[in-house]
């Protein structure tokens, strides 16, 4: 059956090669997204943040100035001294970062006041780039953030400046380091990547968090053009040398207010040994920055980079190979619901894939500190299974198509339906199994074929054939095939049938009914008067398509086939014999003997059909004698047996 074998090796091959196609193509957008996709898929995988409960350690600390020290002290900025008295409270923490400019001068002695405060902090003064108010750095100013740079660098990717807000110099000069505040949003304006240094001229300068580790740590960062070393630690970065940042529940953040520091019985040791973060939260005052979990203050960004970097759960990307690999896990999950037949059942197996490959990027978020952006995941498998679907339907419109054509003569049309839905039973190749085979042969056919004329002859078999497989067809059988006048017909394949031997015996009493009305028109001694011999036989056969891949040829083979040809040929000898009989006298079950069945086929049916044996009857190719059993056709049509 090389049609539907060669549909469905088609259909096979189609849709593996366009799913491993989107494969391809989904992953090249993974390397290089548009910016909405890139926003959609940043913004599917936001949800993972949801099941993070991890607290930032104790260590860190965040000295807000928020509404209720806004309210004690007036609008921000503040007098110099007023902040001076402040951070003489942070005089026991281990590491000061301070998230604020002091780029414009006040008077001279608040500032002065200010700088010996930084003096005696381990502070870090922070410096903006490319902002508005930027300006290109003097000898002194470049000096100071060369101070400030990394030393071990070799040519990283980074974001470029020449251009920086600084602080004052009395202020800079106080101070032991300085930082870049700048964090950069993605294409959708959410910070979730920090970036750790940036070129300022020839310089490369440390964010915040970066410098507030390297003071704290005395460990230093080491960046080239394809990763990032802190303390011999490899630290996961993109190609921008950028962090992923791993955001805490925002309710985690242990801070103390400016407010706090004020107070007279504020006591400096309450911070001995942190790390502390002093910034502006009020949200007149400061920018808050839109992130995964919503709305956040800009120094807390600073600070959650920094506790991923003391708790060690900076995110690591699910990208390139690693990718790569998940969409081949999916590809293969896919090709084997691709396997199954039904489409409700590819659907919900697909569905369940889905909500494993979310739930999969979710645990390894949890778990292993992994990050999926699960948009490409799911939407390879969206795609694929949409694709393949598809490319699935169609082939198997054809498919279906092509059996409707091959079956259309060979069952009756109510069965085509069940038919095309067990394709796999067409495949080349047999099985053994139990059915019913019945042959039917016109007697004395061949003076008839000289009496006629051959369009008349052909248009007279052609009835005669009509109106024997509407009756095969009628009880559930498969026409086999038609040899010059005979009929080959199938019962329990390919299509089951528990009572075939039944159905075999009522096709061949209706058959012989329709040839009955058939010669209704002619007399018995007109040659368009046909007479039939019919024989049924049940047992074992191989059944399949059997012959050879380029050709379509459903049939069984084997002894039971035979007998049923050899019970055919009896008929006429059994006919004669008992005619004889009848002549001399004898009293006789049935006036003709036009249908002989098997001994299997007698036992299915013996109980409720008439039938009469016949035995010691010598069949060709036996070597012993045989038991058959008329069966009486007519007495059957008296009882209403035929439908």
């Amino acid at each position: 059956m090389v049609a539907v074998k060669g549909l469905k090796l088609f259909k096979k091959r189609s849709v593996y090669l366009l799913t491993l196609l989107l494969l391809v193509l989904v992953y090249l957008l993974s390397l290089h997204p548009p910016v909405r996709i890139q926003a959609l898929a940043s913004a599917l995988s936001d949800g993972y943040f949801q099941w993070n409960e991890r607290q930032p350690l104790e260590k860190l600390v965040f000295i807000e100035i928020e509404n209720t020290s806004v309210q004690a002290f007036g609008r921000w900025p503040w007098p110099r001294d007023l902040i001076a008295k402040g951070l003489q409270g942070l005089a026991e923490a281990e590491v000061v970062g301070l998230d604020m400019l002091f780029s414009e001068p006040t008077l001279d002695h608040l500032d002065a006041e200010l700088a010996s405060v930084l003096e005696n902090l381990p502070a870090i003064g922070g410096v903006f780039l490319n902002g508005p108010q930027a300006k290109e750095l003097d000898e002194a100013a470049y000096s100071q953030v060369l101070h400030s740079s990394l030393m071990q660098t070799d040519n990283p990717q980074l974001i470029d400046s020449e251009r920086a807000e600084l602080p004052i110099a009395p202020l800079r000069d106080a101070l032991p380091f300085l930082a870049a505040l700048n964090i950069a949003a993605d294409a959708d304006q959410k910070f979730r990547h920090y970036p750790l240094a940036f070129w300022l001229q020839d310089a490369v300068l440390p964010n915040l968090g970066v410098q507030m580790w390297r003071l704290g740590r005395y460990e230093d960062l080491q960046l080239n053009a394809t990763q990032a070393l802190l303390g011999g630690r490899q630290l996961p970065v993109d190609h921008k040398t950028r962090a992923r940042i791993n955001y805490y529940p925002k309710e985690a953040w242990q801070s103390i207010t400016f407010t706090e520091l004020m107070q007279p019985d504020w006591d400096p040791q309450r911070l001995a040994g942190r790390w502390v973060l002093v910034g502006v939260s009020e949200a007149g005052v400061t920018d808050l920055r839109a992130t995964p979990i919503g709305q956040l203050a800009g120094p807390l960004v600073h600070l959650t980079f920094l506790a991923n970097l003391l708790d060690n759960s900076l995110l690591t990307d699910v990208s390139g190979g690693a990718l790569l690999a998940v969409l081949l896990v999916i590809l293969l999950c896919l090709l084997l619901i691709w396997q199954l037949s039904l489409p409700w059942l590819r659907f919900c197996l697909s569905l369940l894939l889905g909500v494993a490959i979310y739930m999969a990027g979710a645990a390894g978020y949890v778990f292993f500190n992994l990050w999926l952006e699960v948009f490409y995941p799911l939407a390879f498998l969206l795609i694929a299974t949409i694709t393949g679907e598809l490319r699935l339907f169609v082939a198997n419109r054809a498919e279906t198509a092509y059996l409707r054509s091959a079956f259309s003569s060979y069952v009756a049309p109510a069965l085509v339906d069940t038919l095309v839905t067990q394709s796999a039973k067409l495949q080349l190749g047999g099985k053994r199994q139990q059915l019913s085979v019945l042959f039917s042969d016109l007697r004395n056919f061949t003076p008839t074929t000289e009496l006629l004329a051959t369009e008349d002859l052909v248009s007279h078999l052609n009835r005669y054939f009509g109106l024997m497989i509407d009756e095969v067809h009628r009880y559930k059988g498969t026409l086999d095939k038609l040899i010059g006048d005979a009929v080959m017909a199938l019962f329990n394949a390919p299509l089951a049938d528990e009572d075939h031997a039944y159905h075999a015996c009522l096709t061949a009493a209706a058959m012989m009914q329709a040839l009955d009305v058939f010669n209704q028109r002619y007399s018995a001694d007109d040659p368009h008067y046909l007479r039939m011999g019919i024989g049924i036989n049940t047992g074992e056969a191989i059944v399949g398509n059997i012959g050879a891949a380029n050709r379509f040829n459903y049939t069984a083979i084997g002894d039971v086939v035979n007998t049923a040809a050899r019970l055919e040929n009896a008929t006429k000898e059994v006919n004669l014999s008992w005619q004889a009989a009848k002549q001399a006298g004898e009293t006789l079950a049935c006036a003709e003997v036009d249908i002989l069945i098997g001994e299997q086929t007698f036992a299915a049916v013996k109980d409720r059909l008439p039938c009469y044996a016949v035995t010691g009857l010598d069949l060709k190719g036996k070597a012993l004698t045989q038991n058959a059993w008329v069966l009486d056709w007519k007495k059957m049509i008296q009882q209403g047996l035929l439908l």
